[in-house]
């Protein structure tokens, strides 16, 4: 208990609800509520439809799950301390390991608008889980597809224009014989899954977030707000990389489904036929997670969904993406750390083998905002701290992560900056509009 004592002594506080007119404490007020009524909504309205699919006990099972999402609306918004887990499936027991220990480290028990907000919003989504997990037919229903299933479809134009153009990019490197300016098209590509993290439907209280405009024609004027820009960092990781090992294996730590995937999907695309890479881990959530996080569900209906389209570039890029995770060239990891309540300092000891895994790899790629707050601890730091100083440890593997900026904690920013940019923007932090590329290298990696 000493080490913990200390550790939370010498760290920055954490973000948190108990701050009045904060962002943690109105995305708990305000925001998570928005998001449960819409959960409800949802049932309500297409309740006719989950019986003739899931049959006649559904009827009953939503009336309980309604209820109890009601109960969890009011323990929220009254303040009520946090609940252990009661439901009995292997992952109770560390949330509920988790809930002791944040009350033996503080001395009080956690609630709402007092603890963490990292740690409140993650039992959040988890407990929207639990009132499902009690049901039989419904048990594994995720609440939010049908918003992530209509915000992608929503945004088939942008998705064509960028199929497009990827396939022009991937025929100009074919027939380029080495004479193709690679990092321009390398940079592309990592700012479109970088800018496609805008597409969140957990900031916009699961309202429908859609990429209307063909994306790659925003990137010159959205790259004047990377405020931290590492593309060159990361271009001479994946360089060194291949000086030493033609079969560069990288981890790609999934962020929202729907166009933002798709982006992702695009990045990994290129990445293999520029030869950068050779093979890829796919990491996903295991149960519905801040409303549009990707399932590996998600993943295979869109790839279905892009199949049944009526255009041929759109169904190439389906039939291309289904043989790399047929062969193994893309291997879809299904891990339930992702889904704990733990910052990635903690990843060791909680999930050693996962950590092991991610050692052996020879880069992470980190995708959007909550993977940055759990790279960070979600910690007041110093805007200038450096970014491997924010890790707090976590560095089992060169590193980086690419987030549009949607929550308060940022770091590596140079003195200043916040400043500046807050004179433009009040609210710059929370709508996605700045972001940043940042890299940490563990150097044994590139001997």
């Amino acid at each position: 208990m000493s080490d913990v004592l200390f550790q939370k002594n010498s760290l920055p506080e954490h973000y948190s609800g108990k701050y009045k007119g904060s962002f943690a404490y109105l995305t708990i007020k305000d925001r998570l509520p928005v998001i449960l009524v819409k959960v409800v909504d949802f049932l309500c309205q297409n309740k006719n439809e989950l019986v003739v699919s899931h049959g006649e006990v559904a009827k009953e099972e939503i009336k309980e799950i309604i209820g109890r999402l009601s109960a969890l609306q009011n323990e929220m918004i009254t303040n009520k301390t946090i609940k252990p887990l009661i439901c009995d499936v292997p992952d109770v027991a560390v949330w509920n390991d988790y809930l002791k220990k944040q009350e033996n480290i503080y001395g009080f028990p956690p609630a709402w608008f007092e603890s963490s907000w990292l740690y409140v919003e993650c039992y959040f989504y988890r407990r929207i889980k639990q009132t499902f997990q009690f049901s039989t037919v419904l048990k594994e229903f995720d609440p939010f597809h049908k918003q992530k299933k209509n915000s992608f479809l929503s945004s088939m134009d942008a998705v064509l224009f960028l199929c497009s153009a990827l396939n022009e990019t991937l025929e100009e490197l074919q027939n380029s014989n080495g004479t193709t300016d690679l990092f321009k098209f390398f940079r592309t590509y990592v700012e479109v899954s970088l800018w496609g993290n805008k597409c969140d439907l957990s900031i916009s209280g699961g309202r429908e977030n859609i990429q209307q405009n063909n994306l790659l024609t925003q990137l010159d004027e959205f790259r004047k707000n990377i405020i931290v820009n590492d593309s060159e960092t990361l271009w001479q990781i994946l360089q060194d990389l291949n000086k030493f090992s033609k079969d560069v294996s990288i981890d790609i730590i999934l962020d929202n489904a729907g166009f933002e995937l798709f982006c992702d999907l695009c990045l990994l695309h290129f990445l293999q036929a520029a030869k950068l890479v050779k093979k890829v881990q796919l990491h996903v959530k295991m149960l519905p997670w801040f409303v549009s996080d990707t399932l590996e569900k998600d993943i295979h209906w869109l790839l279905e969904t892009l199949l049944k389209s009526n255009h041929e570039n759109l169904v190439n890029f389906s039939e291309d993406c289904s043989n790399k995770i047929i062969s193994g060239e893309w291997n879809i990891v299904n891990e339930p750390f992702w889904t704990y309540p733990h910052d990635y300092s903690e990843m060791k000891s909680v999930a050693p083998l996962l950590y092991e895994s991610l050692s052996k790899s020879d880069l992470l790629i980190f995708k959007g905002d909550l993977n940055y707050r759990k790279l960070t601890g979600d910690r007041q730091w110093d805007e200038t701290t450096s970014f491997k100083e924010a890790l707090n440890g976590f560095v089992p593997t060169s590193l980086v992560t690419l987030r549009t900026v949607k929550a308060d904690v940022i770091v590596g920013l140079k003195a200043g900056t916040s400043d500046r940019i807050a004179q433009i923007s009040k609210d710059w932090k929370f709508g996605g509009d700045f972001a940043v590329i940042q890299c940490c290298i563990k150097s044994s990696n590139l001997i």
